[in-house]
């Protein structure tokens, strides 16, 4: 028998006991692989083109701080605002802006190389957050790079305790 004839209920030890079971191993296995692709995305959309734009920041500081420093309406701008701005402390400012994007951006890039490997959860999530505290100038991400770390502490299954075993984790 493989249904309860009162209420219809699957029964226990039958072949629609053991199919259920296997099917419901089947969809948290996916489950499981979309909830780590979907971290790997969020981690690879900020971390890559951050540290890019970051990196472009840092080798061009001097041009981008006269290009700014030159413009009419900064200058407008500082004198208007009583200010004493050099080019040089744009420069300054530009360079450090860059420094803690690159740091950001390396930082969750951490965490996506770990989800992807499964490995290390806690040191994941404490580079995500690294990376949300060193992306201080942007509230939005800031607050992007807590959700994400929330979804990786969520996601705890997903990685291996044992860091010499992760990527031969089987299919099970």
């Amino acid at each position: 028998m493989q249904f309860c004839p009162q209420c219809g209920a699957v029964v226990s030890g039958s072949e629609a006991d053991q199919r259920t079971k296997e099917m419901m191993g089947e969809y948290r296995e996916i489950m499981t692989e979309n909830r780590r692709l979907w971290l790997l995305m969020l981690l690879g959309v900020y971390s890559i083109p951050v540290i890019v734009s970051a990196i472009i920041i840092l080798v061009d500081a001097g041009n981008l701080a006269s290009a700014v420093f030159g413009n009419d309406n900064f200058q407008n701008w500082i004198h208007s605002h009583d200010l004493h701005y050099t080019e040089s402390d744009i420069k300054n400012y530009i360079t450090i802006a860059g420094a803690t994007g690159l740091v950001s951006g390396i930082c969750v890039f951490v965490s996506f190389i770990l989800t992807y490997k499964r490995t290390l959860w806690i040191v994941a999530v404490a580079t995500c957050i690294l990376g949300a505290v060193f992306c201080f100038w942007s509230v939005f991400g800031i607050i992007i790079g807590f959700l994400v770390s929330w979804l990786i502490i969520g996601s705890k299954d997903l990685y291996v305790n044992d860091p010499k075993m992760a990527g031969t984790q089987s299919e099970e």
